[in-house]
């Protein structure tokens, strides 16, 4: 009997990969990661860094440009004032930049330099490229001629800035009538704003008035609801309260020139008592108050005093002679008749 070979045992074996071994062959790949790696950083920085750059280069370029001589100060252009007053103003820019190049002078410091000029009411200041520097200007305009506690006559503007004594301004061919009794020195808000009350009225007088305003000397504005004014001749003072200016001067106006004319019939529409005693003082008349709607008071400067009232009927009544000046005052009462010699005359008090 014959025995069977045997077959072969066949062992299958499954065969893996062997792990790279540290510091082996793989070492390549490695090496460029981190060259990528490194040149995705250098690319992030790359950008903030080139800004960096760019502008720490047009910082120098501006200021070598800025600094250099094409942007020298070397106009300085004045609109809105007057020939006098733009030189100053001029002159007063041009000390403000001294040798600063004109990218680097300071627009709010000139402007408040030549709003300090008295005649300078408010400014504007530009620059103009390459060299200069533009300047708008509103100028104060003379309002008023004012007399001061000095006695020195003042032009003041509307606002009551003295701008200039009498000479500083033109007046024309006729000086305007002088006002007193505005605030001096550092005034307050609220003195401003009387100073501006008063200037006002000043005004409307002006225009009231019309030609009549060439016969008034000076005007009293110290109490804006009770204003006098002192004629040119006569030089007699008229008070026209704070209203109806036009209708009060005219009254007044017509009263003494009825004294003047010894017009008696023309008193007599007025309601004047007396009126050849008043004729016969008419040289001494100093002051007619017609601001009482209801009477006329007159008051003469004499060695002595006559008052004299017209008191809707006028009332007429004496007063023995007083060396004090005419008090405007009076006080109404029944009339008391006293004989005397003239210069002694008839009045109220």
């Amino acid at each position: 009997m014959a025995t069977k070979r045997s077959e072969p045992r066949v062992i299958n074996q499954v065969v893996s990969r062997r792990k790279p071994r540290r510091g082996g062959s793989r070492p390549q790949p490695r090496r460029r990661a981190d060259l990528s790696d490194l040149l995705r950083s250098a690319r992030f920085f790359a950008k903030p860094a080139a800004v960096l750059v760019v502008a720490a280069l047009l910082i120098i370029g501006y200021n070598a440009l800025a600094g250099s001589r094409l942007f020298e100060v070397r106009k300085v252009e004045v609109i809105g004032a007057s020939a006098a007053l733009a030189s100053d103003i001029e002159n007063t820019v041009r000390r403000a930049v001294g040798q600063t190049r004109l990218l680097y002078v300071d627009l709010a410091t000139i402007k408040q330099r030549v709003e300090a000029i008295t005649r300078v009411r408010s400014a504007m200041v530009a620059r103009v490229l390459p060299d200069a520097v533009y300047v708008s200007v509103t100028e104060r305009q003379p309002a008023i001629l004012a007399r001061r506690e000095s006695q020195t006559i003042m032009w003041l503007d509307e606002e009551g800035v003295e701008l200039g004594e009498i000479t500083s301004f033109d007046a024309g061919e006729e000086v305007p009538p002088i006002a007193k009794g505005l605030s001096e020195g550092a005034r307050t808000a609220a003195a401003v704003a009387d100073d501006r009350e008063r200037i006002s009225i000043y005004k409307q007088l002006h225009t009231e008035l019309g030609q009549a305003w060439k016969m008034i000397d000076e005007i009293d504005l110290t109490f804006p609801k009770n204003v006098n004014v002192r004629l040119t001749s006569p030089p007699v003072t008229v008070v026209l309260g704070g209203k109806e200016f036009r209708q009060r001067f005219d009254m007044a106006h017509q009263v003494l020139s009825a004294i003047r004319l010894r017009d008696i019939e023309t008193l007599g529409r007025f309601r004047v008592q007396d009126p050849e005693r008043l004729i016969e003082n008419a040289d001494n008349i100093s002051f007619i108050d017609v601001s009482r709607g209801d009477r006329i008071v007159l008051s003469f400067s004499t060695p002595g005093r006559e008052k004299q009232e017209s008191d809707g009927p006028p009332k007429v009544s004496s007063q023995k002679p007083n060396p004090q000046p005419p008090v405007r005052k009076t006080v109404r009462q029944e009339p008391k008749k006293v004989t005397g010699n003239r210069g002694q005359g008839t009045g109220k008090r």
